[in-house]
């Protein structure tokens, strides 16, 4: 297959690649935000934007880094699996292969989306689950980078469903809004059709004012009452995805934007300063406990999180820049030589709804002190991929 010839600063608008066959609509926008970032810098040609972001040492750049976990993930046999921590890594997969111009890589990429086509017929008959629809990321990605039209009816049919069935599909738990908010972007960026906009806006400001706390970071559920870094990643790109898209005007823009804005502050707050784990947040972020420790899927949704403010000029380059920074530095010193990332937290929802866990009543922190440390598991490797992006462009 041979794709479209891209430039880095059709790269600029969220996660997606802009490609040029037959998607007018998408780039129409990317020259507008071409338009946009040359006024800003020519209003301030001293921009630090990119300072924090330079001068990596030795095999932590973020191509090299990039490179590798996204041909590891190439490499591996999804399975006919549609989990959604799958969707996260192929799709950040998909954008690393395109900001590195890596066309080996890309053509395995969408070679292995082969067994998948037509086969959410069981999933479009029903109401579906925030956890399943999201896995349209994945086509919407291989249209936007190809042109496919097959490829972009399937993603589009995935998000137009989830819409129509989102207040059944809301459960008020922080992964959601990453769920909602990647599909129904993706789906923007693939058809124009702001609606979607307005459906994932909508939603998260109504998760904002149920879930978010005074500082700025949120509960895993309203009936389970913790800090989980994982959960709370999955909010920090959710809200980062949708800003990167959302037009200046949108009348939910600012309430999104303040809370990005105070969640930002809220994490630099608990990102661990010296000794094991510095640079990365703790499995619950606000926990002193000694059996809390650095975990590294929810440090990356951060670090992407705020090297993409830090890029669009939404953060302070010199307030958040080395937070980034260091975060990155962090999550490459956890990986194995096969780009494989250490201390990943298993899942996490609540033990009482799952038998078989343990009794943690008074002592629900316990909980996710005992999640078991996976190494190479998707939940990580996605944002890694995500955050290489981030930084790539």
């Amino acid at each position: 297959m041979t794709f479209p010839r891209t430039t880095r600063r059709a790269l600029c608008m969220g996660l997606s690649l802009l490609a040029t066959a037959g998607l007018a609509p998408a780039l129409a926008r990317a020259a507008g935000a071409m338009a946009d970032a040359t006024a800003a810098q020519a209003q301030d040609p001293a921009s630090t934007r990119d300072a924090h972001f330079r001068d990596w040492p030795a095999g932590t750049d973020p191509a090299t880094v990039g490179a590798r976990v996204a041909r590891a993930f190439a490499g591996e046999d999804p399975a006919g699996s549609r989990h959604y921590k799958l969707a996260c890594a192929w799709y950040g997969s998909l954008v690393v292969g395109a900001l590195l111009d890596d066309a080996r890589l890309l053509d395995t990429l969408v070679a292995n989306y082969a067994p998948y086509r037509g086969g959410y017929t069981e999933l479009l008959a029903g109401e579906g689950h925030v956890d399943d629809n999201v896995f349209g990321i994945v086509p919407l990605q291989i249209a936007l980078l190809t042109g496919d039209p097959a490829a972009r009816a399937e993603g589009l049919a995935l998000a137009d469903h989830q819409r129509a069935h989102l207040d059944a599909q809301k459960r008020f738990a922080i992964d959601d809004m990453f769920m909602v908010s990647a599909l129904q972007v993706q789906a923007y960026r693939a058809s124009g059709d702001a609606g979607c906009l307005d459906a994932a806006a909508a939603a998260m400001v109504e998760y904002l004012d149920a879930l978010q706390q005074d500082d700025g970071l949120f509960f895993h559920h309203q009936d389970f009452r913790h800090r989980w870094a994982r959960g709370n990643g999955w909010f920090a790109a959710g809200m980062t995805e949708l800003l990167g898209e959302l037009p200046q005007d949108h009348p939910h823009r600012p309430a999104i934007a303040r809370g990005y804005a105070r969640m930002m502050d809220g994490l630099k707050a608990y990102q661990v300063r010296h000794g094991d784990g510095t640079g990365l947040w703790k499995q619950v972020l606000d926990s002193d406990d000694g059996r809390n420790w650095p975990e590294t899927s929810g440090s990356a949704m951060f670090a992407y999180a705020l090297a993409t403010g830090v890029r669009n000029g939404w953060l302070d380059a010199d307030a958040f820049g080395p937070v980034a920074r260091a975060a990155w530095l962090a999550l490459v010193g956890r990986l194995t030589p096969e780009g494989r990332l250490h201390d990943v937290s298993d899942w996490a929802y609540k033990p009482l709804s799952h038998p078989g866990e343990p009794d943690y009543a008074g002592d629900e922190e316990n909980y996710y002190f005992q999640r078991p440390r996976l190494t190479g598991d998707y939940h990580g490797q996605a944002p890694l991929l995500w955050s290489a992006a981030a930084l790539l462009r």
